[in-house]
């Protein structure tokens, strides 16, 4: 999965479930962790370093990034984990929703990506951001996320253009993850609508008909786009969803 041993990391989300699995993977790989947390501290390793921070506020993620690029002694890799997913039907979407959905998954990705660049523009690094199948086919009832991770991968794209004279190189992952988000929706379920999600996910995802687990699935494909086996790929978006995002199906 490429070698992390000293590299020097931020993960934003780390309490989450795909956040938190990045953390625990990379600090055993070696690297150098910290991580920003919403709500609750996340439960991280022994040496990983931990900060409350809003993402949506450019201020505050520039003074933490800046804290932890110090004690780090630098930075290499941002993978940047954190953001807001949310069900409703297109005709009631409004605006503070619509906000509330660009400002954590939008403008989060903005400052995160430049808080980070700032310390990677001289030496290079990775930037590994969240994309999403729904933001590249679309989902009924999931319009405002679908939009706003369109966003992220389009912002991936681009800054890749821009950043990658520097030796920065930003992707994005789109994953089909069971992470407690998923776990609750399912539990909110009724039981006829629990076992149609179930039938559509056995149907769609070739690779065991149901969400990948982010420690085993996930997680070693962040590991390897923090390490240098990565060194020749930027711009992208790769799907780690069991085959439910091919082209085709």
């Amino acid at each position: 999965m490429g070698n992390l041993d000293g590299r020097r990391i931020i993960v934003t989300g780390g309490a989450g479930g795909i956040g938190n699995a990045a953390v625990r993977l990379f600090a055993a790989e070696g690297a150098r962790v910290a991580c920003t947390f919403n709500n609750a501290e996340p439960d991280a390793p022994p040496g990983v370093h931990t900060a409350r921070c809003n993402i949506a506020d450019r201020a505050e993620v520039y003074r933490v990034f800046e804290r932890f690029a110090e004690t780090l002694g630098g930075l290499d890799v941002l993978v940047h984990a954190a953001g807001k997913h949310g069900s409703q039907a297109a005709e009631l979407v409004d605006e503070q929703g619509w906000d509330a959905m660009f400002d954590l998954n939008g403008k989060a990705t903005v400052w995160t990506n430049q808080a980070a660049f700032r310390h990677m523009r001289e030496h290079g690094g990775s930037i590994v951001n969240m994309g999403s199948v729904e933001g590249v086919r679309g989902f009924a009832g999931n319009s405002m996320y679908a939009a706003s991770r369109g966003a992220v991968m389009a912002w991936t794209r681009s800054v890749a253009l821009e950043w990658g004279r520097h030796g920065v190189r930003v992707n994005c992952v789109a994953p089909a993850i069971h992470t407690e988000i998923f776990e609750r929706q399912r539990q909110q379920m009724d039981p006829a609508t629990l076992a149609m999600v179930d039938a559509h996910l056995a149907a769609a995802i070739p690779l065991g008909g149901r969400m990948g687990d982010p420690l085993r699935d996930l997680a070693p494909v962040l590991a390897f786009l923090a390490s240098d086996d990565s060194r020749f790929i930027t711009g992208q978006t790769l799907a780690v969803d069991g085959g439910l995002m091919m082209l085709g199906s």
